[in-house]
């Protein structure tokens, strides 16, 4: 019998559950077959970054982590995300002080989409890399443990029998939550090159089953859930969403949906069925623009079709639907001048809601192997130390902190939270 512990160092918000949705998908597919319960015995420690700090150090763990008693475990699973890299091997060095002689695993983005030769540089105390969905591979996490060399893993997912953290219990809902996150797709049929959510290994969509949709919905209906916010990257994109929201409305539910979509579909007669469904429920639609500049979008391999933009903002206005876009300020070939055209011509279409993040270079991503290209140069800035991009060939450093300030006018709140 292996024992493992998980740990996670999430970013948890008051008033939203316990473990993340990722972490409870890892758990409830673990314990889904008795064969990986017989194998494998997990523990789940949760670290909410927002209440620790950015500036926390790892000796802010040392009490916690004694309470684990770290020793008794064969293998520690840690998750690695863009906010707590700057932890990362300092934490691991605690483990070790701290008596834990096992392999340590390492999942998240920034093992994702990072080369295999640049992960063992990065982190050279660690055993077993997992990339990509991570649920199976960390199901199978005992076959791997006795290797003597470093295992990357990265081990497809069969979405069909992949267990629903919420129908299993893995994530309890309390009656009247606030908010809760669903998906009811991964992947991202999109090429962005500053974007991590595509699958690099199929460099397919994975769909969950209707049926555990909508079993989810009813679940999350019944539990008289205030807001749900769902995570696929393109919520518009295929066809499953209108039968989705088909579903929602047939329901009658009175939650808040936020939904992750893409102008350019809307078009057609499935646009104009997406669009009369939104007026049916209570949806908040959030598009990830980026930039109007058509040659900006060109460079991150989006090419964003301004004809077809326009005229769903037009529609998005028309009727009444609320929305927000999103732009992105450091962009290649992006300059001060251009920005502000971005949001000169979101306000002058009736768009009132402008949100702006920076910049962020991802390992393993086409826009993070152009940097030199662009001239981009990066610094760890705010709670998390996380990098950005402040200068580039196109926009000095002192008309960056322009864009910030103007980006901070948009959205003064809560900035960070949301960049990670």
């Amino acid at each position: 019998m292996t024992h493992t512990l998980l740990i996670s160092f999430d970013l948890v918000r008051p008033d939203e559950l316990t473990p993340s949705l990722a972490i409870a998908s890892i758990l409830a597919h673990q314990r889904s077959e008795a064969r990986w319960r017989d194998q494998m015995t997990v523990e789940h420690l949760s670290i909410n970054m927002l209440e620790v700090g950015g500036q926390a150090r790892v000796e802010d763990f040392r009490i916690r982590l004694e309470a684990m008693q770290v020793h008794r475990f064969d293998c520690i699973a840690l998750s690695a995300y863009i906010w707590n890299e700057y932890l990362l091997n300092p934490f691991i060095a605690l483990l070790r002080e701290l008596g834990f002689a096992g392999k340590v695993a390492l999942g998240g983005y920034q093992v994702t989409y990072g080369r295999q030769a640049e992960l063992l540089q990065r982190y050279p105390d660690c055993q077993v890399f997992i990339a990509g969905q991570a649920e199976q591979a960390f199901a199978e996490l005992p076959d791997h443990l006795s290797a003597e060399h470093p295992v990357f893993l990265n081990v497809p997912v069969d979405f069909d029998q992949l267990a629903s953290p919420y129908l299993t219990g893995a994530l309890p809902v309390p009656l009247g939550a606030d908010m809760v996150r669903m998906e009811t797709k991964r992947g991202c049929p999109y090429r962005c090159s500053f974007c991590a959510h595509r699958d690099l290994v199929t460099r397919r969509v994975h769909k969950h089953p209707l049926e555990r949709v909508f079993n989810e919905l009813a679940l999350l209906n019944d539990r008289r859930v205030q807001r749900i916010n769902v995570l696929d990257p393109i919520f518009n994109a295929g066809k499953e969403h209108l039968e989705v929201m088909h579903e929602i409305v047939r329901l009658g539910m009175r939650s808040t949906f936020t939904l992750q979509s893409r102008f350019e579909n809307i078009r057609g007669e499935q646009g104009a069925a997406f669009l009369d469904l939104c007026t049916q429920g209570n949806f908040h639609l959030e598009f990830g623009l980026q930039t109007t500049d058509h040659e900006v979008s060109k460079h991150i391999d989006r090419a964003n079709r301004m004809d077809l933009v326009d005229t769903a903002l037009d529609q998005l206005v028309a009727r009444g639907i609320p929305f927000e876009v999103s732009l992105i300020y450091g962009l290649p070939g992006q300059t001060l001048d251009s920005f502000q055209r971005s949001i000169k011509h979101l306000h002058a279409k009736g768009c009132t809601d402008i949100k702006a993040w920076p910049l962020m270079l991802l390992p393993g991503t086409k826009l993070y192997d152009q940097k030199v290209q662009w001239g981009m140069l990066e610094e760890a800035l705010g709670e998390f130390n996380i990098p950005v991009v402040t200068e580039s060939n196109t926009f000095s450093r002192e008309e960056w902190e322009r864009m910030d300030r103007i980006a901070r006018v948009l959205m003064p709140a809560e900035r960070l939270e949301r960049v990670a």
